[in-house]
C-alpha cells in the first residue's frame, strides 16, 4: 500500500506533466507566426510594392563546413532559392522568383541566410520557410510577408483656413484620423477625406480639415495593418511649419525557442526530488 508521501509525490508528477503538455500546446500554437526553433531564428516582414524587401533569417555558424540553405514558399511548387554544397542551385526555383531572389552570400559564414526579393509585389504575400542543414544537424523556421503600399504624408494649407494631409499611395484601404494636439481634441469627424483610385487597387489619399487657427498644432494620421504615416502642423505668423514621419508595422517579436522552458520542466521530473524539497 502506497504511503501518503508516495501519493503526492505521484500527484505532483502527473501535475508537472499536465504542465509540460499545456506549455507545448500553447507553444506549437504561438509558432504559427515567426519563432526560433533548432538555432534558426526568422522574423516577420513587410514588403512595399515595387521595391525590395528582406527576409531575415540567422542561423549559428557553423565552423566546420559550408551551410546549405534552402528558401521555400508554404504551398507553392518548386523553392524560392537555393544554396548547397557551396553552390547556388536553381534548377527548381519557382518562374516566380526568377532573378528575383538573392542571398548575402558574403555574410553565411556569419549565421547571415536572409534573403533578399526584388520588385516586390502584393502576389509575393505568404508564409516562408528558411531550411539551414550544416554538420550541426538540420534547423527551419518560418515567417509571413505582407505585402502593401504606403508613403509619406505632406502637409499644406490650400487656404488661410483648411489644412490639407495628403499622401500618394495606400493598400490594403487606410483610416485617416485628424486631431488638435494643443487642446487633445478629435477633429476627424470636421475632415473631409477622399480616397482616389491609384496604380494596382491602391488609393491616393486627400484629407483636409477647415478651419484652422494659428498657433495651434494639427496632426493627421493615416496607417493600415502594414503602416503609419504622420503629418504634425502649426500656423504661425511666418507661415506653415510641418513634420513627417512613416513607420512599417512588422508586427516582427521574435519568441524564443520552447526547448530550453521544457527541459527545465522534464528535468522537475527526472529529479523530482529537487522540487519537493
Amino acid at each position: 500500500m502506497a504511503t501518503v508521501g508516495q501519493v503526492i509525490f505521484r500527484i505532483m508528477i502527473a501535475i508537472i506533466i499536465l504542465l509540460v503538455g499545456v506549455i507545448a500546446l500553447i507553444i506549437g500554437l504561438s509558432v504559427s507566426g515567426n519563432s526560433t526553433t533548432n538555432d534558426v531564428t526568422t522574423v516577420n516582414a513587410v514588403g512595399q510594392i515595387g521595391k525590395d524587401v528582406i527576409l531575415s533569417c540567422t542561423f549559428t555558424p557553423d565552423v566546420k563546413q559550408s551551410s546549405n540553405v534552402l528558401w521555400e514558399r508554404v504551398g507553392l511548387p518548386g523553392n524560392v532559392y537555393n544554396y548547397q554544397n557551396g553552390k547556388i542551385s536553381l534548377t527548381n526555383q519557382s518562374p516566380l522568383y526568377k532573378g528575383r531572389a538573392s542571398l548575402f552570400l558574403n555574410q553565411l559564414a556569419a549565421g547571415n541566410a536572409s534573403l533578399q526579393l526584388s520588385n516586390v509585389q502584393l502576389t509575393d504575400t505568404g508564409v516562408y520557410r528558411c531550411t539551414i542543414t550544416n554538420s550541426n544537424g538540420s534547423g527551419q523556421n518560418i515567417l509571413s510577408l505582407n505585402v502593401g503600399a504606403f508613403s509619406a504624408i505632406t502637409m499644406t494649407n490650400i487656404s488661410e483656413t483648411t489644412l490639407r494631409c495628403a499622401s500618394l499611395i495606400w493598400l490594403p484601404k487606410p483610416t485617416v484620423t485628424w486631431q488638435n494636439i494643443t487642446s487633445g481634441s478629435d477633429l476627424t469627424n470636421l475632415s473631409t477625406t477622399t480616397y482616389e483610385p491609384n496604380l494596382g487597387n491602391s488609393f491616393q489619399i486627400i484629407s483636409d480639415y477647415p478651419g484652422i487657427q494659428e498657433n495651434v498644432q494639427y496632426r493627421c494620421v493615416i496607417n493600415n495593418a502594414l503602416a503609419k504615416a504622420e503629418g504634425n502642423a502649426l500656423l504661425s505668423a511666418s507661415g506653415l511649419q510641418t513634420s513627417t514621419s512613416l513607420q512599417i508595422l512588422s508586427s516582427a517579436d521574435v519568441l524564443s525557442s520552447p526547448s530550453i522552458l521544457l527541459l527545465c520542466l522534464l528535468s522537475l521530473i527526472i529529479h523530482p526530488g529537487a522540487a519537493l524539497w
